[in-house]
């Protein structure tokens, strides 16, 4: 028996995937609002970049901007949030900062989820990112918390973990965990585990501006309501995975209403009372509220408690979010997670770790045991590499198998701890010993992957491995110590 043909749509241009889109939001808006939102959208958006506090402060976009000649202007949901005017300097994607995961450039609708969460950095609790990659939104919630509590991010997709490794790797995170199993599993898995849940959704992607990420095409009815079905089994997930009392951001990148107001009325006429939308106030003049009606479709009054980004209200791409609060146990089927443990793919605890805590006092003056403190870490190693791994995994998650966790501290080689380009990035403003300052020249050079002939450094002996920064301070990454030259350790991924 022949296999039919699947009926290809016709191809279209980008104009008229563009025109189908209003066409179906025109009954939504108002005479007036829609030729706002149609004049809006013929203007490119500009850059909008994130601040990491990690490893600097919010105060560095006014030097950034006197730098690189940028015109920054705040986002007003997102206090490390800021659009950046930068055609008469520098682009935000060619800086050395961003390179070294100072700022993260996204969209600046995107910055919306995690600023929905309550969130304390003293005690930030555990965090589930449902569908993370490519991992934007879970370095949000990292500093949110300022790394303090745990944030798990999973991705079902296989080919989209690299991506959110390097993200977080950049970032700095030490207090997450990357696994990639479907979100749909996490309910039942784990239970009432989670202080906090964020689903932002696979959507069509209909936020009327194009990007890379999100190219302008036909979506069908058929396959907006296919998502929607998914999105309510993975909405319904985060929901039993979230304890009680506990919050759940929904959010998508899409103005269908069938995948937006849609998938949260769903969830509310099954669980009732179980769960309540949470009303956000964002400083915003703007009407956010989310729709009531769609076509012959009504949704419960509650569903106007979600917030609606339309372009022309706050000069964003489209986009949709809704915090939940969970106010009563679901009772829904749960399930055994599976298990492999740790030690099946090579890592070990490292029952004393004082040699290692005194090598990189002695020849850094570093203090790793008040880091491993502050963070709730605990050392683990695998062959001849350290890693740093968050206490809460081996507590709470030890068998659960994982992509990654942690950061990798470093190696021993020949019985010497050698840090890590993502340790050093992240705490090497804590290195006070075997440091070099580089010039201005010598860190274009550098960050174009070129070793340092021309350097100076009191006690240095070959083979050494030192902290490279640059004349202000900003830690560039490591370099070793060779007979005429300071050789360049930059991962290739930065050069």
């Amino acid at each position: 028996m022949k296999r039919k043909n699947k009926k290809k749509l016709p191809e279209v241009s980008a104009g008229e995937a563009l025109q189908q889109s209003l066409d179906r939001f025109a009954p939504l808006l108002s005479e007036v609002e829609f030729l706002r939102l149609q004049e809006e959208i013929k203007h490119p958006l500009l850059p909008s970049i994130r601040v990491n506090p990690l490893k600097t402060a919010t105060e560095s976009m006014d030097k950034w901007a006197q730098i690189y000649h940028w015109k920054i202007s705040p986002i007003p949901f997102c206090p490390a949030g800021f659009w950046v005017d930068d055609s008469a300097g520098t682009a935000v994607s060619q800086t050395l900062e961003h390179r070294l995961g100072h700022y993260y450039i996204q969209e600046a609708a995107s910055m919306l989820p995690p600023e929905l969460f309550t969130i304390d950095p003293n005690d930030p609790g555990m965090t589930l990112d449902l569908a993370a990659s490519p991992g934007g939104k879970t370095t949000h919630l990292v500093a949110r918390g300022l790394d303090h509590g745990l944030v798990i991010a999973n991705d079902s997709s296989q080919g989209r973990i690299p991506a959110l490794r390097i993200v977080l790797q950049n970032w700095g995170a030490v207090n997450t965990a990357i696994s990639q199993f479907p979100g749909e599993k996490f309910g039942p898995w784990f239970a009432e585990t989670f202080d906090r849940v964020l689903l932002d959704a696979p959507c069509s992607m209909q936020g009327l501006r194009v990007s890379e990420s999100h190219a302008l095409r036909p979506v069908t009815e058929k396959e907006s309501l296919s998502l929607a079905r998914r999105q309510i089994g993975l909405l319904t997930s985060a929901l039993q995975a979230v304890k009680v009392g506990g919050q759940v951001v929904y959010s998508t990148c899409t103005l269908l209403p069938e995948e937006d107001e849609g998938v949260i009325d769903a969830v509310l006429k099954r669980f009732g009372t179980q769960i309540e939308i949470q009303k956000v106030r964002l400083p915003a003049s703007a009407d956010l509220s989310g729709i009531t009606r769609n076509g012959e479709f009504e949704y419960a009054p509650e569903v106007a408690g979600s917030l609606r980004l339309w372009p022309h209200r706050l000069g964003t791409a489209g986009f949709f979010a809704c915090l939940l609060q969970k106010n009563q146990p679901l009772d829904l089927p749960t399930a055994a997670a599976p298990s492999r443990p740790l030690e099946k793919v090579g890592f070990a605890r490292v029952l004393d770790d004082k040699p290692i805590v005194q090598a990189l006092r002695d020849f850094y003056e570093f203090d790793l045991d008040a880091v491993l403190e502050e963070y709730g870490l605990v050392l683990m190693s695998r062959y001849e590499k350290l890693f740093a791994f968050p206490r809460r995994i081996i507590d709470e998650f030890a068998d659960f198998p994982l992509e990654f966790a942690g950061m990798l501290l470093g190696e021993i080689v020949d019985n010497a701890v050698i840090p890590s380009h993502d340790w050093v990035c992240r705490f090497g403003l804590l290195f006070t010993q075997r440091k070099v300052l580089l010039s201005t020249e010598q860190c274009a050079a550098w960050a174009r992957g070129e070793d340092c002939f021309d350097f100076k450094v009191e006690e240095a002996n070959k083979g050494e491995v030192l902290v490279v920064c640059s004349p202000g301070g900003l830690v560039l990454g490591r370099g070793k110590v060779l007979k005429d030259r300071l050789k360049n350790l930059l991962p290739r991924r930065l050069v």
